[in-house]
């Protein structure tokens, strides 16, 4: 079989590193801190808000099935900053969410989506706009598992945060927390 590695492979694997969901990295650091929840954020809510008046909804958000895809969609967000809309654990009240789940360039497997209506030129293709008004609309697979860390023991949510072009912003972060089933 031969392989063949062209412009789009070496994207996404690149953005991938750069995403942070090689989570290898990341889980010595988070194995250490055990992330206390968040205080902004109501399990079992289907809407949340931010700090700069963005509205996150999802349409579940209790007992999730391992796998399952749920829609979630986002109002008032400040198109001049990119973000990824993603489900991760929970980080401390003021840390950035990090561990999250996969990127994957192909869409199957999803559990992140970057929304930006100005990414960087290499970016183009693998990021979607926001529509009017700052609006967005995605389905995100919901995963016992990030990483290592089992979503039935450590608090997890639907997230968005700033993407790795403003990292340190946190003004984009909105949280949903789930319950996953059993």
């Amino acid at each position: 079989m031969k392989l063949r590695f062209g412009f789009a492979t070496v994207i996404s694997t690149a953005l991938a590193l750069t995403l942070g969901c090689g989570l290898a990295a990341s889980d010595a650091a988070h194995a250490a801190v055990k992330p206390k929840p968040n205080p902004t954020a109501t399990l079992g809510a289907l809407k949340s808000g931010g700090a700069k008046g963005q509205v996150l909804t999802t349409n579940q958000a209790l007992s999730i099935a391992d796998g399952q895809q749920v829609t979630v969609t986002g109002k008032g967000y400040q198109t001049n900053v990119g973000i990824y809309v993603t489900y991760c654990v929970m980080p401390a009240a003021g840390q950035r969410p990090d561990l999250c789940g996969p990127f994957d360039i192909t869409g199957a497997s999803n559990a992140s989506t970057w929304i930006s209506s100005n990414p960087p030129i290499y970016a183009k293709p693998l990021v979607r706009p926001f529509g009017k008004g700052g609006t967005f609309k995605v389905q995100l697979a919901i995963t016992k598992m990030i990483g290592d860390q089992d979503c039935t023991v450590v608090r997890c949510a639907i997230t968005t945060r700033a993407d790795h072009t403003l990292g340190s912003v946190r003004s984009a972060d909105v949280f949903i927390p789930v319950t996953i089933r059993p």
